[in-house]
């Protein structure tokens, strides 16, 4: 196992269209693909993020428009990585999708990247423009499919996650198991990724002995680059605090 001091490298890692009609989705192939990067000894992880595209019906998608980024830490080469990811998106996504990944490195132009993934999120975006972009802001774009259908989704993803202020964590080590009522000192110690739960009203830290109900679904929002929760008082119970976001009625688990 690597340790921490010795990772020397940050990677951020888009991903899109590994998915089929029916079957499991990219967010899933996201969570194995680190919890692998993990156990291979390759470096540490800083969770999974999911970001919202433009929805418009012009884009063929297998549910809403959501693309997929994580963040590696390792001291493995940019080839290195490249090629490890490269060779597990093929080996484990679906054979009828048409998957892309981007990754940025030390060497990237991230503001050019996000102004890309803010494009994609109000305009449909063309294959051409990913390529170009990529080209410019020297991001490694890997169409590993024919029709190169996930190449926007995936640079997309990667700029909006380098930029840290969008999306929606949905995987971090620990964050499924924390469902039902629990205090906010439990919280931060069955997921230490997740160390900003605030009081909505104030913005302070909750305290440890704080009860929080999750509703069974923590999703952290992805603020300054990094998972935060807010939490507010519940108008029943002055005891208990609900979680501030909740899981929307249309949303699929992943």
């Amino acid at each position: 196992m690597v340790s921490e001091s010795e990772l020397s490298e940050r990677f951020v890692v888009g991903l899109d269209d590994t998915d089929a009609e029916g079957a499991p989705g990219t967010g899933v192939l996201a969570r194995d693909l680190v919890t692998r990067f993990v156990e291979e000894g390759l470096g540490e992880h800083r969770g999974v993020t999911r970001h919202q595209l433009t929805d418009s019906p012009k884009v063929k998608r297998t549910s809403r428009n959501h693309a997929f980024a994580c963040e590696l830490l390792s001291d493995q080469s940019l080839n290195d990585v490249e090629d490890w990811l490269v060779r597990f998106v093929r080996q484990h996504a679906h054979r009828r999708a048409d998957p892309a990944l981007a990754i940025l490195s030390r060497h990237s132009d991230m503001p050019h990247v996000l102004a890309f993934g803010r494009r994609s999120q109000t305009e449909v975006m063309k294959l051409e423009d990913a390529s170009t972009f990529s080209s410019e802001a020297n991001v490694r774009l890997r169409a590993l499919g024919g029709r190169r259908a996930g190449s926007v989704g995936a640079l997309a993803a990667a700029g909006l996650r380098a930029g840290g202020g969008d999306g929606l964590y949905v995987y971090l080590d620990g964050l499924r198991e924390l469902t039902g009522q629990v205090t906010a000192g439990q919280m931060r110690e069955r997921c230490p990724g997740l160390t900003r739960i605030l009081n909505e009203e104030n913005g302070e830290p909750m305290d440890r002995d704080d009860l929080i109900e999750t509703f069974d679904w923590v999703r952290p929002r992805m603020f300054e680059g990094g998972p935060l929760v807010y939490a507010r008082r519940s108008p029943d119970n002055w005891k208990l605090w609900l979680l501030v976001d909740r899981r929307p009625s249309d949303d699929e688990d992943i």
